[in-house]
């Protein structure tokens, strides 16, 4: 009996080595659980673009939106686990819908093997051009002042962008009123229009439209200034040092791929990191890169899991 165990597990062994040895041997799905023109979009296209370079195959980028990522997630989940279906994800989906939604389909620690961090982006205070707030000081005594009701977009309830509005929303007594949008395009259409008096975006969709002058940022929430916008000051510069939120964005495979296949595809992803080019394009999008073992993602899901569902408990939010 002991014998045949262990037959069967030097064969699984081999076979594992042996998958790995061929592979890949033809294109690789990454599946993005959004839609196409969010702040993800452009990364997992240039990752995609990258890592087939330095795996030998092309690498297909499948959009998956729903849920708040939900959808896409559960998908990637259910896939064959020969390492021909890998995943980009971010904080939303790997940690804060776990105690946005009763239900998402998926449980990011069982259900996928990490393969590495790719890096974290902070979200902003960003008002429209003509708006009177210069600082984020100005923008919570704007808001606080009963004359006006402040409203500010989202991506949904419980995105990052919603959690940091929610954060500012208890430092002025909880007087702005949230408006999610069904795509960040329509929200950022309104706040240039000056129907929308504040947005909390990541720093990726902000950058193009500083630099055209639609838009003000007044506020990084993160420890140190985003290098894209190295004019705009923290919020712990401007008194605030509880204000800190972030998105990190790291690659998955479903739970089962060979770890000869997970180092193979970290070594590629380190590679992709490391490259002088790729760095400074992946740091134009405002992304702080974050390398490393698939372990340093497994500690940050065991840390970011609780953290995101405290930030939920205290903003009230729910999926809808």
């Amino acid at each position: 009996m002991w014998a045949g165990a262990a037959c069967l597990g030097i064969g699984l062994a081999l076979a594992g080595t042996s998958q790995a040895a061929g592979w890949p041997e033809r294109p690789i799905m990454l599946i993005l659980p959004s839609g196409a023109g969010g702040s993800s979009d452009p990364l997992a296209r240039l990752l995609a673009a990258e890592l087939g370079k330095r795996l030998e195959t092309s690498i297909v980028v499948q959009n998956r939106p729903g849920a708040g990522g939900n959808v896409g997630m559960a998908q990637a989940s259910r896939a064959q686990p020969d390492g021909y279906t890998i995943t980009l994800s971010w904080t939303g989906p790997l940690a804060t819908n776990l105690a946005l939604y009763k239900q998402v389909g998926y449980d990011p620690r069982t259900d996928f093997a990490p393969v590495g961090m790719v890096g974290c982006t902070p979200n902003v205070l960003a008002v429209g051009r003509d708006s009177p707030a210069n600082s984020l000081k100005d923008f919570v005594t704007y808001a606080q002042d009963k004359a006006h009701k402040i409203s500010y977009g989202s991506t949904g309830v419980g995105s990052s962008w919603h959690i940091a509005g929610e954060m500012v929303n208890r430092l002025e007594g909880g007087r702005m009123v949230h408006i999610p949008y069904q795509t960040p395009g329509a929200a950022l259409t309104d706040l240039e229009a000056g129907r929308l008096d504040a947005m909390f975006p990541v720093v990726p969709m902000t950058v193009g439209h500083v630099k055209s002058g639609d838009i003000k940022v007044l506020a990084v929430f993160s420890k140190t200034r985003a290098s894209v916008l190295p004019q705009v000051p923290t919020a712990a510069e401007q008194g605030y040092p509880d204000l800190i939120s972030d998105t990190c964005f790291a690659l998955l495979t479903p739970k089962g791929v060979s770890a000869d296949i997970i180092a193979k595809l970290n070594a590629a992803l380190q590679g992709v990191l490391s490259d002088a080019n790729s760095r400074t394009a992946i740091e134009d999008m405002g992304v702080r890169i974050q390398a490393g073992p698939p372990a340093a993602l497994s500690a940050y899901l065991e840390s970011e899991i609780p953290r995101q569902a405290e930030l939920v408990h205290a903003a009230g939010a729910t999926a809808q």
